[in-house]
């Protein structure tokens, strides 16, 4: 009878076994992580200097250079500059066509380079103007164009 009654709790043990609920079916699934994005840096963008613009330094600021002992006369046959230590210039030319001295002012600037001064004309209807210095006594324009200083010099 006891083998009897193990055939008879058998398809109903195993029935119960199939309804059983698991504890694990509650465990919510295990999250996946992403991995952190990679970001590549922007090449930095370089920017020219517009060309007839200088980057450069007020005279005398932030370099060896004397803008007080270059301030003066400099001329030759037919112009005459006028340089201030604050960074201004007057020019007076003579214009054969015109038969008549043309004056032009503005303000001077030592380039980067340190070895050339830009004139920026006031009249934009001007080009600026860009000297080699020489020496503190002359100065040379790629035209071909040398001023040296005049005896007399103006605001030292």
């Amino acid at each position: 009878m006891r083998a009897s009654l193990l055939v008879a709790l058998l398809p109903l043990s195993l029935l119960a076994a199939c309804h059983r609920t698991e504890d694990t079916a509650s465990v919510a699934p295990a999250a996946t992580v992403a991995a952190p994005a990679t970001v590549e840096a922007a090449p930095a963008a370089t920017v020219a200097a517009p060309v007839g613009i200088s980057e450069s330094a007020a005279p005398g600021e932030h370099t060896m250079f004397d803008a007080k002992a270059f301030a003066g006369d400099f001329a030759d046959a037919g112009t005459r500059v006028n340089f201030t230590a604050d960074g201004t210039y007057t020019m007076t030319a003579h214009a054969e066509s015109a038969k008549a001295d043309l004056a032009t002012d503005g303000t001077w600037t030592l380039e980067p380079d340190h070895h050339h001064v830009r004139l920026d004309p006031n009249s934009k209807a001007e080009q600026d103007r860009v000297y080699e210095i020489v020496s503190m006594d002359e100065l040379h324009a790629d035209n071909g164009q040398v001023l040296r200083r005049s005896g007399t010099s103006a605001q030292h």
